[in-house]
C-alpha cells in the first residue's frame, strides 16, 4: 500500500491539476491586471444605495420615486455595504470579482455534470477564465457578474440533479434584472424539461417566482409602474431599428452558440439537458436583441451567457470522435475570439501592470467629474438643481437634486419622448424645469475665441445648447474639466449657470 501511493502520477492524472492551476493563474492575473476598472453606470446604483442609507428610500432624488437602476437584488447587496459602512466602489468591486470566481466554479460544476470526467471539467473552467468580458466587468461596480454567476449558475442547475438548485437560481434571477421575470419562467420551463414533472412542485415553482412576485408588487405600490423606468428609457424605440442593432450587437454571441449547438449535435450528445442549457443561453441573449443592444464595449450585456456557453463547448469537444476534435476546436475558437484577451493585454497582466485609465469604459471621465462635483458642491447652494447627461460620478458626489436629461432616471422623459438608447432627450422640458446649473460636455476645447460649447457629443446635448432660451438665461462658468479616452479623445466638462432673477434660480424638483 505504501509503494502505491509513493508511486507518481501517470501524464493523465497530472492534466486536471495542471489544467486547474492554469486557470486560477490566468484569473489571478488579469483580475490584477483590471481591478481598478470602474463604471459611470455604476454610481447610478451607489447613489438609490446611499438614499436608502438615509431613509428616503429607493428614489433618485428626495420625494422623486423613479426607478432608475437595473437591479434590485444588486441594490440590496450595496445597501448591505453601506449599513456595515463599507466604500461602495470597494464592496462592489470586491464582490464583483467574487462573482467572476464563483462562475469558474459553476463552470466546472456544470461541465462535470455534462462530460461526467473531471479533465473536460478543468478544461473548461479553463476556458472560462480566459473570457475577456469576465474581467472587465468584475471591478466595474455594475451587477454583471453577478448575473454571469446566475446564469451560469442556472446551466448547472439543468444538469444537476436537484430540483431545488434550479427554484433557488431562478428565484434570484427573477430581481437581478429587468429581464430577470422572463429568464426565471424560462428556467421553470427548461428545468420540467431536463428534469420531467418532478421538478415542477408547488413549494419549488413559489419558491422560484415569489421575489420576482414581491419586488412587482413593490414597484407598483411604490413607483406606480408595472416595469421599471430603465425599460422605458432604452427599449422603447422603433422594432426593426432596435433588432438591427440587437443582432449586431450581439452577432458573435449568436454565432458562438450556434456553432456550438452544431458541435453538440455532431457529437452526438444533444441530449435534452444540453439542449435544456442551450435554449436558455438563447433565451439570455433575446432581451439584448430585442432592446437593441448595449452602447458599452467589452461584451457587458453578452458575458452572462459566456460562461455557461464555454462549458458547453468544451463538453462538445471532449465527447466528440477524435477525427473530429481538432475541426471543432478550431471552428469554436474562431467562433469565440472576440472574447479573448489580446496578447498585448496577456503580455501586460503577466508584467503585473495595470490596465490604464484611458481604456475604462469612459476612459478618465469619472476622476473628472469628481472634481467637477466638488467644485460644484463648493460654490453652489445643495438645493440648486443639477441638469446632465452622465447621470453617474458627478450626481453621486453632490447632494443636490440631479435632473437626468437621458431619461434613465427621470419619468418624463423616459415614458414621454420616442426612441431608443440614449435617444431620448427634450429640451423644453429640461428649461421648465429651470435648473441652476447645466453640465455639457465637448470634445473640442472651450476658448474665448473659438467659444465654449461645440456640438457633437451628444444630441440631447446639443438640441439644449441650439435653444434661444438657453442662449438667453445661461452663461457658461469659466473653467472646464478635462478627461481622456482609448485612441487619444479628448473630452471636456464643461458648466453652465442659470443667470435669471435670484427669485427663479432654485430650480423646481
Amino acid at each position: 500500500m505504501a509503494k502505491a501511493l509513493e508511486e507518481p502520477r501517470s501524464p493523465k492524472g497530472l492534466v486536471e491539476p495542471v489544467l486547474l492551476g492554469l486557470a486560477v493563474l490566468v484569473f489571478s492575473l488579469l483580475t490584477h491586471h483590471h481591478w481598478q476598472q470602474v463604471c459611470d453606470d455604476a454610481f447610478i446604483a451607489f447613489r438609490y444605495a446611499d438614499h436608502v442609507a438615509q431613509g428616503w428610500g429607493p428614489v433618485w432624488n428626495r420625494g422623486e420615486a423613479v426607478e432608475g437602476f437595473s437591479s434590485p437584488l444588486w441594490l440590496g447587496i450595496l445597501v448591505v455595504g453601506k449599513a456595515v459602512r463599507a466604500d461602495l466602489r470597494t464592496w462592489s468591486g470586491v464582490l464583483g470579482v467574487i462573482f467572476s470566481g464563483l462562475c469558474l466554479v459553476f463552470v466546472h460544476r456544470c461541465a462535470f455534470a455534462l462530460a461526467q470526467r473531471r479533465p473536460p471539467a478543468a478544461a473548461a473552467c479553463l476556458a472560462c477564465a480566459l473570457i475577456y468580458p469576465l474581467y472587465y466587468w468584475a471591478p466595474a461596480g455594475l451587477e454583471t457578474t453577478l448575473f454571469a454567476t446566475l446564469v451560469t449558475a442556472a446551466a448547472w442547475s439543468l444538469v444537476a440533479c436537484s430540483n431545488r438548485l434550479w427554484a433557488l437560481v431562478a428565484a434570484l434571477l427573477g430581481v437581478v434584472r429587468p429581464e430577470g421575470p422572463f429568464l426565471m419562467l424560462g428556467l421553470l420551463g427548461l428545468a420540467r424539461l431536463a428534469h420531467g414533472r418532478a421538478a415542477i412542485r408547488i413549494a419549488t415553482v413559489s419558491l422560484a417566482v415569489t421575489p420576482a412576485l414581491g419586488w412587482l408588487a413593490f414597484r407598483l405600490s411604490f413607483y406606480g409602474e408595472w416595469l421599471p423606468n430603465t425599460y422605458y428609457a432604452k427599449a422603447t424605440g422603433v422594432l426593426l431599428h432596435r433588432l438591427q442593432s440587437g443582432f449586431a450587437y450581439a452577432g458573435w454571441a449568436l454565432l458562438a452558440l450556434a456553432v456550438t449547438g452544431a458541435a453538440l449535435w455532431l457529437a452526438r450528445i444533444a441530449d435534452r439537458k444540453s439542449l435544456a442549457v442551450a435554449a436558455f443561453l438563447a433565451l439570455v441573449l433575446v432581451p439584448v436583441v430585442g432592446s437593441g443592444g448595449d452602447w458599452m464595449w467589452h461584451g457587458r450585456m453578452l458575458l452572462p451567457a459566456l460562461p455557461a456557453l464555454a462549458a458547453l463547448a468544451v463538453t462538445a469537444v471532449a465527447r466528440a470522435p477524435a477525427g473530429r476534435r481538432p475541426v471543432q476546436v478550431l471552428a469554436l475558437v474562431m467562433a469565440g475570439a472576440p472574447f479573448l484577451p489580446s496578447p498585448a493585454l496577456v503580455a501586460d497582466a503577466l508584467l503585473g501592470k495595470r490596465m490604464p485609465e484611458t481604456s475604462y469604459q469612459e476612459g478618465t471621465m469619472v476622476a473628472a467629474a469628481f472634481t467637477a462635483a466638488r467644485a460644484i458642491a463648493a460654490n453652489y447652494s445643495p438645493d440648486a438643481l443639477v441638469a446632465v447627461n452622465h447621470a453617474g460620478a458627478l450626481p453621486y458626489r453632490l447632494p443636490n437634486p440631479v435632473l437626468d436629461m437621458t431619461g434613465l432616471c427621470n419619468h418624463h422623459i423616459a415614458h414621454q419622448v420616442a426612441g431608443g438608447v440614449h435617444q431620448k432627450f427634450d429640451p423644453a422640458y429640461v428649461l421648465a424645469r429651470k435648473p441652476r446649473l447645466v453640465v455639457l460636455n465637448s470634445r473640442v476645447r472651450p476658448s474665448e475665441e473659438g467659444g465654449w460649447y461645440h456640438p457633437g457629443y451628444w444630441a440631447g446635448e446639443t438640441a439644449l445648447a441650439l435653444q434661444p432660451e438657453f442662449q438667453r438665461l445661461y452663461r457658461p462658468v469659466k473653467t472646464y474639466w478635462e478627461w481622456r479616452w482609448v485612441a487619444g479623445v479628448t473630452s471636456y466638462i464643461l458648466l453652465f449657470e442659470r443667470v435669471a432673477p435670484a427669485t427663479d434660480i432654485g430650480g423646481v424638483y
